[in-house]
């Protein structure tokens, strides 16, 4: 059998200066797929280090998974031999990524047409609230701002009576899945053009689109047809049910779902139920639909509502609560969970990529470093780069 081969992206050379979670998300992204990440932080260091628990240390919770496997080094891009140092790493990078706004980033000296002059085959991929060539351009944007401009925020309205937020850093994450995504197309036209190029994903864009993909609904058509929302996963019914040791959620979608579930339960009748008989009338009739999974959910235990379940093909699955995942049966055993020891924080839980290339390595665990950690590192790294330039 033959040794894998290197991770995807083992070639790639990454220079991500980005705060908190959205460009630093692209940046792990594309180092578990083996890229080379250099995490270039400002004095003081990146304020995701300093978020939530163990901030003090600056290995915060956050950090040290967002974070694991990049290569740090302080560097204050407004002093002389930082803006020198600052030119070095996009010379040498493939990929640079940043969440700065517009006007910082043409003081600091990342903006296109410098990292331009300074690399034509760069790859420069901006992330911030809004588009850059926009007049809100610089207005500083964070993840609720996103998700209230976006109308992330108002889907809550539709199905509770007033607007919300996701108990999830949702925009930050999406908009990172989406630099990321832009970086990798855009290294492919390279291979192509033979030129880099500049890709900007403005955030309340990005989470617009991701909205609308199903909330549009009526206002899709011009003019509209009807109302905006997908009936369905707005009906305040729809979510997990109670059974009688913990909550469940059966998810019988199909018609073949459907007919399998009926049987179940012993109730032909809803077969024909004016409401429920095809997959268009459950997800229009949400709230009758999730009443009937309800009273067979509260009834019976998590196990052997999967039992009946899984015999029958019809979706399942107990709600896991965040404490247990790290030991649940199926998570705990994929490679995306390691657990490793910090050499200053002691044992915790690395959180790699979801994404398996079969047939090449992952990109090995490689623990936060403390702030400016990697300093000598990435010097020695730039220099050997210096010298293996073509003249």
């Amino acid at each position: 059998m033959s040794e894998p081969l290197r991770p995807p992206l083992a070639d790639v050379n990454v220079l991500e200066i980005g705060t908190v979670i959205m460009a630093p998300f692209a940046g792990k992204i594309l180092r578990d797929m083996g890229a080379t990440v250099i995490k270039a932080e400002p004095p003081g260091g990146d304020i995701g280090r300093r978020i939530g628990l163990n901030n003090e240390a600056g290995m915060s919770a956050l950090s040290l998974n967002l974070n694991a496997g990049k290569r740090s080094i302080e560097l204050d891009a407004r002093e002389p031999d930082g803006k020198s140092v600052l030119r070095e790493l996009l010379a040498w990078a493939d990929v640079v990524l940043t969440n700065l706004l517009p006007a910082s980033r043409e003081r600091l000296g990342i903006d296109w047409e410098t990292v331009r002059q300074i690399n034509p085959g760069a790859v420069l991929c901006t992330g911030q609230g809004f588009s850059s060539d926009s007049s809100l351009g610089d207005a500083p944007a964070y993840d609720d701002i996103v998700q209230a401009a976006s109308g992330l925020s108002d889907t809550y309205r539709l199905r509770d009576g007033e607007p919300g937020y996701s108990p999830y850093v949702v925009a930050d994450k999406v908009c990172g899945m989406m630099m990321a995504n832009a970086a990798l197309a855009a290294l492919h036209d390279r291979t192509v053009s033979g030129a880099g190029t500049w890709v900007d994903v403005p955030m309340v864009d990005t989470m617009a689109g991701f909205t609308m993909v199903e909330h549009l609904g009526g206002a899709s058509y011009l003019p509209q047809r009807g109302p905006v929302g997908w009936s369905r996963v707005l009906t305040p019914d729809h979510r997990p049910h109670r059974a009688t040791d913990g909550w469940v959620c059966v998810m019988p979608y199909t018609d073949v779902n459907w007919r399998a579930f009926c049987e179940l339960l012993d109730r032909p009748d809803l077969l024909t139920h004016p409401q429920l008989r095809t997959t268009a009338l459950r997800s229009a009739n949400a709230a009758r639909y999730e009443e009937v999974i309800a009273s067979y959910a509260a009834s019976r235990s998590c196990e052997r509502i999967e039992e009946e379940c899984r015999a029958r093909r019809i979706p399942v699955q107990r709600v896991n609560q965040m404490d247990d995942l790290v030991d649940d049966p199926y998570l705990a055993g994929r490679p995306m969970l390691t657990r490793t020891t910090h050499p200053t924080e002691g044992e915790y839980v690395h959180v790699g990529s979801p994404v398996t290339f079969h047939g090449r390595e992952r990109a090995p665990v490689r623990d936060l470093a403390p702030l400016d950690g990697d300093r000598e590192e990435v010097l020695a790294l730039l220099r050997r780069a210096a010298r293996t330039e073509p003249a």
